[in-house]
C-alpha cells in the first residue's frame, strides 16, 4: 500500500506532504527534486496519481467510473509499465465537461490542511467562463513554482519590476498602478524594488508612455503588445534604457519576435506556460532555454490523435493532471493547446522538455486539400511599412482575411505585397481579403490571436 501523510493526503513529493510546510521547505525541496532522473520523477508521479484515483473514486461524484480501475491499481503498484497502460486508458477530461459539470468535479470532503477552498474563474480566449476550486497545497505550489522561475534565470530582486496584462475594472489606470514591491511569492522571502502594473486594453501610444516612464529592468507581458511597443518606441525616444528582460506570458511565442528584441534592443526574453485551471505548467531554464514541465505539481501529456503519447519531435494535444489538488480533481483535463515534444535537456533537470507551444485548434491553417498546420512566420507582415498590427482571419478554406491596422492607406503595390507576406507566410495561394480597422480587439482576457480560423467544420 502507498503510505501518505494523514494530515495532507500527500504522498509524494515528501517536502509537500509534511504538514507545516513552509514556502522556504517547499523551495528547498525543489531545488532537489529538478536534479531527480525522470524515471524517479515518474515514479513519484505514479505514487501521487495513485493517490489521486483513489481519492477522487470515492469523494468525487463525476469520477465514479474508477471504481474498477482502481480496483486494478492493487496489482499494479509494483508494475510500472502496466500502471501506466492503465492510466491512458482513462477519459479525457474536456473543456466542456468542466464548464457543464462543475459541481460534480467537486469532492465531497477534504482534509482539514486542504481548506479553505479558493474559487478561480476564468473565461480563457473563448469568453466562456470556467471555475476551478484550489487549496492551501495547490496555492502554496503555484507559489513556489513562480519564484523557482525566478530564481532560475537570477533575476535581481532590487530591480524595477513593469506588468502589462489584463488588470480588473476597478484596477485600471492609464498611468499604471505602483506598487512598493513585487508583491507574492517573491516579497515573502526577499525584499525587491518596486513594481508597476498597467492593464493591457490601453492603446498602444499610452502603454508606451508608462513603460517609458517606469522604465522598468524586467517586463512580464503578452507577446503580441510587444512588436507594436517596439514599433512605438522606436518613432520616438527608442527603448527603455533599464530594460534587460522580458518574460512572455498567455499566447505562443514567435521566435522572430525574440530575434528582433536581441538584435533591436539587446533584450533577454523568457517564455512560462501556464493555465488558470492547473497554474504553473512549464519554465524555460537559463542555460538552454529548455521549456521544463513543472512535474513535481502536474502530469503533462503530449498525445497523438489516436490518444497515445508523442515521441520526441512529434506534435500533440496537451493533457495535463495537477497533482495535489483533491478539491477538484482535474484528471486528463485537455487544454485545447498543441505542443510538440522536445528532448532531454543538457542542463541536467531530469524535468519533462517541452520543445515548442503551438497554440490551439482555431490556430490551425486549413487548406482545400485537407492539409492543417500552424502558421509560422506571420511577422513578415511588417515589411509593408503603413501597417501597424495585423490578424489573419481564416473564413473559408480558400479565403484569408487579414485585418490592418494602418498608419496611412495602402498603395496599390503595397497591397499586392501584403497578399504575398500572406501566401508566404501561410505556405499557400490563399485569396486574401485585406480589410482595414481601427482596432484589433483582444479577448476577454487581454490576449490576442494573431492568427483565427473561423471554420466550423
Amino acid at each position: 500500500m502507498i503510505a501518505t501523510n494523514k494530515h495532507t493526503a500527500t504522498a509524494w513529493p515528501d517536502f509537500l506532504a509534511a504538514p507545516d510546510a513552509s514556502l522556504q521547505d517547499v523551495m528547498q525541496g525543489l531545488e532537489q527534486s529538478q536534479w531527480w532522473t525522470p524515471a524517479a520523477l515518474q515514479q513519484g508521479q505514479q505514487i501521487q496519481l495513485s493517490l489521486l484515483l483513489r481519492w477522487a473514486a470515492t469523494q468525487v461524484p463525476w469520477y465514479h467510473y474508477l471504481q474498477e480501475p482502481v480496483e486494478k491499481l492493487k496489482h499494479l503498484e509494483s508494475e510500472p509499465g502496466l500502471f501506466w497502460e492503465l492510466w491512458q486508458t482513462l477519459p479525457i477530461l474536456t473543456k466542456e465537461d468542466l464548464r457543464n459539470s462543475a459541481p460534480e468535479l467537486h469532492a465531497r470532503n477534504l482534509p482539514e490542511s486542504h481548506q479553505p477552498v479558493t474559487v478561480i474563474k476564468t473565461s480563457g480566449s473563448t469568453g466562456i467562463p470556467v471555475e476551478v476550486l484550489t487549496t492551501p497545497h495547490t496555492r502554496s505550489l503555484w507559489q513556489a513554482l513562480t519564484l523557482r522561475e525566478q530564481l532560475w534565470h537570477e533575476r535581481d530582486f532590487s530591480k524595477r519590476l513593469g506588468v502589462i496584462r489584463n488588470r480588473p475594472r476597478s484596477n485600471r489606470d492609464p498611468a499604471g498602478h505602483s506598487f512598493s514591491s513585487w508583491g507574492a511569492p517573491v516579497s515573502r522571502l526577499y525584499n525587491t524594488g518596486p513594481a508597476s502594473a498597467i492593464h493591457i486594453g490601453y492603446p498602444v501610444d499610452v502603454l508606451a508612455r508608462w513603460l517609458t516612464r517606469f522604465n522598468p529592468h524586467y517586463l512580464l507581458a503578452y507577446p503580441s503588445i510587444v512588436g507594436p511597443l517596439m514599433d512605438e518606441l522606436s518613432a520616438g525616444d527608442g527603448r527603455p534604457a533599464a530594460l534587460e528582460e522580458i518574460r512572455f506570458i498567455s499566447e505562443p511565442l514567435d521566435t522572430s519576435l525574440v530575434q528582433r528584441l536581441a538584435d533591436e534592443w539587446q533584450v533577454a526574453c523568457a517564455d512560462i506556460y501556464t493555465c488558470n485551471e492547473t497554474g504553473n505548467i512549464a519554465f524555460q531554464c537559463r542555460e538552454n532555454g529548455s521549456l521544463h514541465s513543472q512535474s513535481e505539481a502536474l502530469l503533462v501529456e503530449i498525445l497523438d490523435e489516436q490518444g497515445r503519447p508523442c515521441e520526441t519531435g512529434e506534435t500533440g494535444r496537451v493533457v495535463v493532471t495537477p497533482l495535489h489538488n483533491l478539491a477538484m480533481p482535474l484528471l486528463r483535463y485537455e487544454l485545447g493547446d498543441y505542443a510538440t515534444v522536445g528532448a532531454p535537456c543538457p542542463c541536467g533537470r531530469g524535468l519533462p522538455v517541452i520543445q515548442q507551444v503551438l497554440g490551439r485548434v482555431r490556430n490551425l491553417v486549413r487548406t482545400p486539400e485537407g492539409k492543417r498546420y500552424w502558421p509560422t512566420a506571420l511577422g513578415k507582415i511588417r515589411s509593408v511599412t503603413p501597417i501597424r498590427q495585423a490578424q489573419y482571419v481564416q473564413t473559408a478554406l480558400n479565403t484569408i482575411e487579414l485585418r490592418v491596422k494602418l498608419e496611412r492607406p495602402l498603395t496599390a503595390e503595397e497591397q499586392q505585397e501584403a497578399i504575398k507576406c500572406v501566401q508566404y507566410s501561410l505556405k499557400y495561394p490563399f485569396h486574401v481579403r485585406i480589410v482595414g480597422v481601427d482596432e484589433i480587439e483582444r479577448g476577454p482576457t487581454g490576449k490576442y490571436e494573431e492568427f483565427l480560423s473561423r471554420l466550423t467544420s
